[in-house]
């Protein structure tokens, strides 16, 4: 255990607010720096799971590093700085290199023990087809079609996944999965991987409650009474861009019937409850910062087809929340990160800095500023 970088975030986290709100480049720089930091961690090429202020760096994780890949290819794009290309493409090899023979991608992070998992496999591809994009080159794409077969191959007649799925059973949050299929056919032209997507899309949907709430969105039986707000996300985001690739405002309007009772959760300094109930109601006592940053990447990519500036505001507010939580200055191993949880020793991701929460909110700034700056 690091003490001294123990008492230090506790201790920040005690006093509010841990810091202040910089130009948005430079909170987005600090975070892609930390995910570097992250890659650079490891000798495969892949993005340590996370830094644990109990267990220091751990393995790479293939599920989040593929979904790094289009994070880090728009930020090259956007800075016109090639290390980040070299970066992904990197990624993208490691990610070719431990591909089962199936076409599946095992489980958690490296070492782990898990065989081929859906969700994992589903955001691999993402990663897949955007370092072809970026290259051109076939091997990628070839990955990604291999993945996407394995998809189809187990996927229930319902269209769930039950089979190779996290704790065997079919979650909402799998939309994520769809969404990685529909781009997969939309890139490919091959209409069995929208159909596949279609089956999981119409599933979730039924899922839903009148007040936009989704059954069977956590990680558990137990959880889908109040699951993260990560996985009610993740759920949310899968439909709102399955429904963009495939032109299904159907299922966009789904999304922001869940949005609108969403935003009324979120108090004004932007901290919204780790976790929610089916009643949008809950008593957690913290902020799942991931979830904070998918929901405001959420309502911006909402504000930019609707055009309702609430969902711009509540964005910005849960952005400047996030801001607030990062540090920009310190060891390298915490500067620019995210935390799993505000306070740090939340309820989710512990004491830890996981990297998919600064992939998020990179995400969620970037797309804060293309916005701001075409108004």
């Amino acid at each position: 255990m690091n003490i001294c970088q123990l008492s230090s975030r506790v201790l920040k986290d005690l006093v509010v607010p841990v810091g202040q709100v910089s130009v948005l480049d430079d909170h987005i720089a600090a975070a892609v720096q930390w995910l570097c930091v992250a890659q650079d961690r490891q000798n495969d090429g892949g993005v340590s799971l996370r830094y644990s202020l109990i267990k220091g760096w751990q393995s790479s994780y293939p599920e989040t590093t593929g979904y790094i890949i289009p994070t880090f290819l728009k930020y090259a794009s956007l800075t016109k700085r090639n290390e980040f290309v070299e970066r992904a493409l990197r990624m993208a090899d490691w990610e070719l290199s431990i591909q089962n023979t199936d076409g599946s991608f095992n489980g958690g992070p490296l070492g782990s023990g898990y065989e081929g998992f859906v969700f994992d496999t589903g955001q691999v591809i993402f990663g897949l087809i955007a370092a072809h994009k970026a290259t051109g080159e076939t091997r990628y794409l070839d990955g990604a079609v291999k993945a996407g077969r394995w998809l189809t191959q187990v996927q229930d007649k319902v269209g769930t996944w039950t089979k190779h799925a996290f704790n065997a059973m079919p979650h909402t949050y799998y939309t994520r999965v769809a969404w990685a299929l529909a781009e997969l056919g939309v890139h490919t032209g091959e209409q069995n991987y929208s159909a596949a997507a279609r089956r999981n899309a119409d599933w979730a949907v039924s899922q839903q409650q009148s007040n936009g709430w989704f059954d069977s969105a956590g990680f558990t039986l137990e959880s889908h009474s109040a699951p993260y707000t990560h996985t009610i996300a993740y759920t949310l985001e899968g439909l709102l861009e399955t429904g963009t690739c495939l032109s299904r405002q159907d299922y966009i309007e789904v999304v922001m019937r869940s949005a609108d009772s969403l935003v009324k959760t979120i108090r004004e300094d932007g901290y919204c409850h780790g976790t929610y109930d089916r009643n949008w109601k809950s008593d957690a006592n913290f902020a799942c910062l991931t979830g904070n940053a998918q929901f405001a990447l959420i309502l911006l990519r909402l504000y930019a087809i609707s055009g309702q500036k609430n969902y711009l505001e509540t964005a910005k507010t849960l952005n400047r929340f996030l801001c607030m939580r990062q540090s920009l200055n310190g060891p390298p191993e915490t500067r620019g990160a995210i935390a799993g949880s505000y306070p740090i020793w939340g309820g989710y991701q512990r004491l830890a800095y996981p990297n998919w929460a600064a992939k998020f909110f990179v995400d969620s700034l970037l797309l804060q500023s293309e916005i701001m700056a075409d108004r």
